[in-house]
């Protein structure tokens, strides 16, 4: 019966550490996907700003609204 407890107790103990293991995983990702977060509202103030820019421009030249085709 000793021996058998001593199995329990080493796939115990492996199970912990594939668990363990996961969860390292799993930190890793949520912190990679964190960084992807940031740097894609990063991406998205910089284009909103630059079309804001543009925008102005427009309506400093007066043409805000028109179509530059001939």
């Amino acid at each position: 019966m000793a021996g058998s407890m001593a199995e329990y107790k080493r796939q115990t103990r492996a199970h912990i550490a594939g668990l363990q293991g996961q969860l390292t995983d799993a930190q890793y990702r949520a912190e990679l996907a964190e960084k992807q977060v940031r740097q894609i509202s990063a991406d998205r103030d910089i284009w909103k700003h630059r079309a804001l820019e543009a925008e102005a421009a427009l309506k400093s030249t007066g043409r805000a609204g028109h179509d530059c085709q001939s």
